[in-house]
């Protein structure tokens, strides 16, 4: 196999998940315009058949995430985050795809993959790159990285760091679920996909300990962004197969 930069270094495991990967997004069959045409009308019917046509457009156009990804591997990030966020750009893209507007999906999907890589470029660097002509020294003080660990006052055992926190963790009080909920949403699940079953057992801590999104998308092989995606997604069908306004005001 011929080899990509990979920007921040991999592990051999990344390195070899990653080859893994690359083969089997290399057997996906490319799609037709119509066969991209029919699939796009499903997709705005929406629906499961829509859900699948969504997924069958990106499995087809997953190349070319990779083929974008590479052209950011000199900013720090590993190809394989970028790959990551890039088929969430994908994914947004496909799920709003009109097909009937004379456009091939890679044109229409290249925009929205571009702004989640850059966007993640940005966010992982913690540099914000300013224009030559607005560089004066206030701009640039203000763009510089910084360390979370680095006082937030001089003097205080005070950093950024020990007054954050993780917005994706699960939070402790709702996870003492009594066993009327617990039934409850046992029994709604039957409306989710395996993998959507999945992602709630482990966040709210059905027949399990509960983990946080960061620790699901490792176990999954999926980004901590996708995986709350997902977890939205599911919560949103529990929502609508529930009666039990307790069990709704506990997942929101």
């Amino acid at each position: 196999m011929r080899k990509i930069k990979t920007g921040k270094p991999l592990s051999e495991r990344e390195n070899e998940s990653l080859n893994r990967y690359l083969d089997e997004i290399g057997k996906e069959l490319l799609l037709s315009d119509d066969e991209e045409k029919q699939l796009a009308e499903k997709i705005q019917i929406g629906g499961s058949a829509g859900e699948r046509a969504v997924d069958k457009l990106v499995k087809a156009n997953l190349r070319f995430v990779v083929s974008i990804a590479k052209q950011y591997t000199d900013n720090g990030v590993a190809i394989t985050d970028l790959i990551s966020e890039g088929n969430i750009g994908m994914m947004k893209a496909a799920q709003s795809f009109d097909g009937s507007r004379g456009k091939r999906f890679v044109g229409y999907a290249e925009p929205f993959i571009r702004d989640v890589i850059v966007h993640a470029i940005n966010e992982q660097s913690g540099i914000y790159n300013l224009p030559k002509n607005e560089r004066n020294r206030e701009e640039k003080e203000n763009s510089r990285a910084f360390s979370v660990d680095a006082p937030l006052q001089n003097g205080k055992n005070l950093s950024l760091l020990s007054v954050l926190f993780d917005p994706d963790a699960p939070r402790p009080d709702k996870l003492a679920l009594d066993e009327s909920i617990k039934a409850e949403l046992l029994q709604s699940m039957d409306v989710l996909n395996d993998r959507e079953r999945r992602i709630v057992q482990a966040f709210y801590g059905i027949g399990q300990d509960n983990i946080t999104f960061a620790e699901i998308g490792e176990n999954m092989g999926l980004k901590r962004e996708r995986v709350r995606q997902i977890r939205d997604k599911a919560v949103r069908k529990l929502g609508k197969n529930t009666t039990n306004d307790t069990l709704r005001a506990y997942l929101s």
